[in-house]
């Protein structure tokens, strides 16, 4: 379950943001509310926040101070910007500063809504995944000790920004090379010697990890999952989730159920 945090000044906006949005399709609970930027971070002291919902413009600290604050005190909190029309020169701040989307308030009533929250949802997942696959590309240039030219390192460090990225995972090698603008067997070759384990390696870490969490986190079916985490059909990825992680994808979906 996502645990959400939705911050706006004006409390109509608010209470109609978390009376609207289909939060519980998308396995997300709005935990806290706040009135601003200041308030919010209260709440985040009191308990444990994983996705924050802040309009921009508010008294005493606004959204953007805020999303600063957050990115010093909880760098794992991933955040939605919330705004209308004439902010839009904040919400690009917003967004360079690592926003993953914005809801325009104009459009709540909007019957888009589902699809909205349906797209900071995946996007919200396709982050936390990435997040954890993050160690070797912030360690490549001490891994590599100057073997590779710089240019190199960073075309495998772009290629692996760029799968972490993806919300579909149906990439090949082949394609990823592309990314770097280099062959496919000297692209195996630099990857492998840089990021210290093989393409086929770290992209089957990469997709059962997503995997993990998309079984968690929404109410997807199995097959979908394993179509959206680019495994050729449902019964492969079953079999090798078996063995990666030793249970059946039903069984650790129903596993992390009942614990939580």
């Amino acid at each position: 379950m996502i645990r959400a945090c939705v911050v706006d000044d004006e409390k109509l906006v608010r209470k109609g943001i978390i009376t609207i949005m289909p939060w519980e399709k998308f396995s997300i609970k709005v935990v806290a509310e706040a009135s601003n930027g200041l308030r919010a971070l209260e709440a985040m002291a009191e308990q444990p926040i994983d996705l924050l919902f802040t309009d921009l413009t508010m008294p005493e600290m606004d959204g953007i101070q805020l999303i600063h604050a957050v990115k010093e005190k909880y760098p794992n909190m991933q955040f939605v910007i919330l705004t209308c029309h004439p902010e839009f020169e904040y919400v690009q701040e917003a967004l360079r500063l690592g926003a993953i989307d914005y809801i325009l308030k104009t459009q709540l009533e909007n019957d888009l809504m589902e699809d909205v929250l349906s797209q900071i949802a995946a996007r919200y997942h396709a982050r936390l995944s990435a997040s954890q696959l993050t160690k070797p590309v912030k360690e490549l240039d001490k891994v590599t000790q100057g073997r590779y030219p710089d240019d190199i390192v960073q075309a495998i460090k772009r290629t692996i920004a760029y799968m972490q990225e993806q919300e579909e995972m149906a990439f090949t090698q082949e394609m990823i090379a592309k990314v770097a603008n280099m062959s496919r067997g000297y692209f195996s070759q630099c990857f492998k010697d840089i990021v210290g384990t093989s393409f086929h390696k770290y992209v089957k870490d990469l997709r059962v990890t997503r995997a993990k969490q998309l079984l968690l986190a929404t109410n997807r079916p199995i097959y979908a999952i394993a179509q959206q985490t680019g495994f050729k059909d449902e019964k492969y990825f079953s079999r090798l989730f078996m063995l990666e992680v030793g249970m059946l994808p039903s069984d650790f979906r129903n596993q992390g159920t009942n614990n939580g």
